[in-house]
């Protein structure tokens, strides 16, 4: 079941050259992730934690 659009996020579109995006790809599988976008999320709140902000949502 998909989520209504008016409780989804704004998509956020980045260029990546086909090679970045591979190696993005491995390392995310590598984690177990199960996309890009959940590794790459995933990655940043984790960034952000580490400069002692607390993520929002």
């Amino acid at each position: 079941m998909s989520t209504p659009k008016e409780k989804r996020s704004p998509q956020y579109q980045m260029r990546l050259t086909e090679e970045f995006r591979q190696q993005l790809e491995e390392e995310a599988m590598k984690d177990g992730d199960t996309s890009l976008a959940t590794w790459i999320k995933r990655v940043l709140r984790k960034e952000l934690q580490s400069r002692g902000i607390i993520p929002k949502a």
